[in-house]
């Protein structure tokens, strides 16, 4: 037996080997690389192997360096050639003296002088100006390379300067610059407003030119594509609303806004403190008032000896003894109120014998209206100065206090100066005039009566509305920092022929009519309501009856006028002359 199947004959033939040529690396060909057979998984979950296949390199065709080269050869060439023939061509001038777009005014247009300086000779003496369309060149002066220009006057409107500078093979070289000529102000337009509650908001509405800056309190107001501006308030602002606007050539204009507020119709009666501590008195007035005659008692907080009939919390007031009580004011406004009736609290503000005499012992000598030689104006006792600060705030102390307790109003009597000739009298510290100081305390006096929900009003001289410096007045002014004003127009008190009126003690009507429509004019535009006061006294011998305080009425009812404050010193009233309140 064999030991293995290599020993049985035939069991393993011999194979013949098949011949394969040896294949040598060459030596310095890449190295031979490796590759490792490894059985294909068979993945139970489906996922089947890739295998990566690799980029093949597939290297282009070679590039020839040389036409490369030439290439960048021509390109640079062109290049060159390019700037070359730009540089031939370039038209380099420096214009000072007019910017293009400007906006000028015709002063400033006729001190404009163009000087246009060339880098070139040649550009020059080619060079044409023309202004809207116009030849120039004769009207310019030529220095060296600079060609100088100063036009004629030139008209308000839209123009146009043109420099061209002709290129050889190409067009011209063209420099335009268009200008306006404009001396107008641009237009504010504010429609007029309705007066409004005095605690709820208000929006100051209008128009301004396109292109407009426009500011307020040097803060700058949006204005949109047409011109339409607005600006809301909280409430209705005590100071005017100055607008100012400026268009591209620097014309100004400005606006000034008066937003009035709508103060109530008023029928009332004046009462001092006296008459009020007066029961037969007090009951005439509360008579007229249940017969609804009246809606307004008008209660002297300080009156014209500079005495407080009420017992005020004002320290300073107290100090000099000017609190002298004769009713309990918080009393008498709930009284009034109960019966609804409004309380209007009157002021008398710079007649002041009693602060006059306190400040003048105390050597604050400042604060008294003086005659030349230094001494204090005798005029009504002691006039105290206008235009000084303690003297301001004492008044408005004595009026926030009676605010406090209830007062609806104030209205201030005597806020001006003295009458008489202002160069017998001397105001210390009097930097401005008298008008614009009086007018200063009640932009003041509103400030803070405002806050505390009160309105204020001003009792003003009759002459006031034709000749307010004589005193210190000028109504346009107060109106502007008031609620409502109130003309002291008194028919006794005008001369024969004042206002056109052969008699005005005799012809009531037409006094009041002519001075209450002269209020209306030098009020225009401020929105400020009428209150003026009527005249229930008789004096100069001429008695007044209800025919003449009705005729005084019915003057101001045709001006559209219904509110009124009767005065009469003995505080009786002519309760025929009235008609009821509906």
């Amino acid at each position: 037996m064999a030991a293995s199947l290599r020993d049985i004959p035939g069991a393993n033939p011999t194979r013949k080997r098949r011949f394969r040529p040896e294949r040598r690396r060459p030596v310095f060909g890449p190295p031979r690389r490796a590759r490792a057979r490894f059985a294909r998984l068979n993945l139970t979950h489906g996922f089947k192997s890739r295998r990566r296949r690799q980029p093949r390199l597939n290297p282009g065709p070679g590039i020839d360096k040389g036409l490369v080269l030439l290439w960048l050869f021509f390109a640079a060439l062109i290049v060159v050639g390019a700037r070359l023939g730009w540089q031939a061509t370039r038209v380099d001038v420096e214009v000072s003296g007019i910017e293009d777009g400007v906006a000028l005014t015709v002063a400033e247009a006729d001190d404009m002088t163009v000087e246009i300086d060339f880098d070139d000779q040649d550009d020059l003496s080619r060079a044409t100006l023309t202004f809207d369309e116009r030849d120039v060149l004769d009207e310019v002066e030529i220095d060296g390379l600079t060609m100088r220009w100063r036009p004629e006057p030139i008209a308000e409107g839209d123009h146009e300067l043109r420099l061209a500078v002709p290129r050889l093979l190409l067009g011209d070289s063209v420099f335009t610059f268009r200008l306006a000529v404009d001396s107008t102000a641009p237009v504010i337009d504010v429609p007029a407003l309705e007066a409004g509650p005095i605690d709820e908001s208000v929006t100051v509405r209008g128009t301004v030119e396109a292109g407009v800056t426009l500011r307020h309190l040097d803060e700058p107001v949006p204005v949109d594509d047409d011109g339409r501006f607005a600006i809301d308030f909280d409430a209705p602002p005590t100071e005017p609303v100055l607008l100012v606007a400026v268009d591209r050539a620097g014309n100004t204009s400005t606006a000034e806004v008066v937003v009035p507020v709508a103060y109530p119709e008023v029928r009332g009666v004046h009462v001092s403190a006296a008459a009020w501590a007066d029961d037969d008195l007090r009951s005439g007035v509360l008579a007229l008032a249940d017969a609804r005659l009246i809606d307004t008692v008008v209660l002297d907080l300080k009156d014209e000896d500079g005495v407080i009939g009420w017992d005020a919390r004002v320290p300073r007031a107290r100090q000099i003894g000017a609190v002298r009580p004769r009713f309990d004011l918080a009393a008498a406004v709930q009284e009034l109120h109960e019966r609804g009736l409004r309380v209007m609290g009157r002021m008398v503000a710079f007649r002041d014998p009693v602060l006059a005499e306190a400040a003048w012992a105390e050597g604050a000598f400042d604060q008294v209206v003086q005659t030349p030689a230094g001494a204090p104006l005798p005029a009504y006792g002691g006039f105290t100065n206008y235009a000084h600060p303690a003297v301001r705030a004492y008044n408005i102390d004595i009026a926030l206090d009676a605010v406090g307790a209830g007062v609806d109003d104030i209205v201030w009597d005597y806020a001006r100066r003295p009458d008489g000739n202002p160069e017998d009298m001397v105001v210390p510290g009097l930097a401005r005039p008298s008008t614009e100081e009086v007018a200063d305390f009640l932009r003041q006096g509103q400030e803070l009566l405002r806050a505390e929900g009160a309105y204020q009003g001003a009792s003003v001289f009759g002459i006031a509305a034709s000749r307010g410096d004589a005193i210190g007045q000028d109504v346009g002014s107060i109106a502007r920092h008031t609620d409502f004003l109130a003309p002291m127009i008194y028919p006794s008190h005008w001369v024969p022929g004042e206002y056109r009126v052969p008699n005005p003690i005799e012809q009531p009507f037409e006094i009041t009519e002519a001075v209450l429509a002269d209020f209306q004019r030098a009020a225009t535009g401020t929105g400020v309501a009428m209150a003026p006061w009527i005249q229930d006294f008789t004096l100069h011998g001429v008695e007044y009856g209800p025919d003449q305080v009705r005729a005084q009425l019915d003057a101001a009812r045709s001006l559209g006028i219904g509110s009124f404050l009767l005065w009469n010193a003995e505080v009786r009233y002519q309760g025929t002359a009235l008609d009821p309140i509906g």
